[in-house]
């Protein structure tokens, strides 16, 4: 993967901040997209200077089309042009049905699926100009098999899961290779929010694996399929999850 050029949304924290630092072992340079926390940006930026220096973090909310554009424009300005596109920026806000914020279930829809539309739109043109172009959508084990408390993200991420088959389709004629990495429950800040103790021993009983997913887990994927080694996979889903859509 030498020379390569990545875009990792929403890479600095969890599943996003994995996937990023093994993208800068394999000596490509990222493209590190995150959008609000300065903290977290800080802190990530420091761990990847331990790896390489071939990274540039660049803020924008996913969901703001403006922003969008001004993120790809400096990427086209630096290299003019893109090798991989990990859409992975995403959110949730836990509500039954009956209780539901609209505004709430907007945002979780913008950031999750729109976010990942707009992102798509606007890498297509640099990523034609690739000789292995791929992207590749993080969805969740909850776009195949819904769960209660989270009709918004569950519906987002089934929305992720079909628009991957459609970009797959259409940008085929391109050798634009579009695929989706559907994680179980992770150990990541986001995934972990809420969660007792009790709970997280629950889930890791109900796995048949015996244990939750960790990010090197989904990141090892994610590495896989952009390889030239997954040159033949396109439009698919790939579950990551121990197990757990069997019970």
């Amino acid at each position: 993967m030498k020379e390569k050029i990545a875009l990792v949304t929403g890479g600095t924290s969890g599943i996003g901040r994995e996937i990023v630092k093994q993208l800068l072992k394999e000596e490509c340079f990222v493209f590190v997209n995150y959008g609000h926390s300065e903290e977290l940006m800080y802190e990530a930026k420091k761990e990847f200077k331990e790896i390489s220096e071939r990274f540039k973090c660049l803020k924008a909310d996913v969901s703001n089309e403006y922003e969008v554009l001004e993120m790809f424009n400096k990427i086209k300005e630096k290299f003019g042009k893109l090798d991989y596109v990990i859409n992975n920026a995403g959110t949730n806000i836990d509500s039954f049905i009956e209780d539901l914020n609209i505004d709430g279930f907007r945002k979780i829809l913008n950031v999750n699926l729109v976010g990942k539309v707009i992102v798509t739109k606007f890498a297509v043109p640099l990523l034609k100009k690739s000789e292995y172009p791929c992207i590749i959508n993080i969805a969740s084990r909850l776009g195949t098999k819904p769960c209660v408390e989270a009709s918004a993200y569950c519906a987002s991420e089934a929305g992720v899961i079909n628009f991957t088959k459609a970009s797959a389709l259409e940008f085929a004629k391109y050798n634009i290779r579009v695929n989706t990495v559907s994680p179980g429950l992770t150990n990541t800040p986001l995934a972990m929010m809420g969660w007792t103790e009790k709970e997280i021993e629950e889930q890791k009983n109900n796995n048949p694996l015996g244990r939750i997913g960790e990010v090197n887990d989904i990141a090892n994927v994610v590495l896989f399929l952009l390889s030239e080694k997954a040159s033949y996979i396109n439009g698919e889903n790939i579950n990551v999850n121990g197990g757990s859509l069997l019970k």
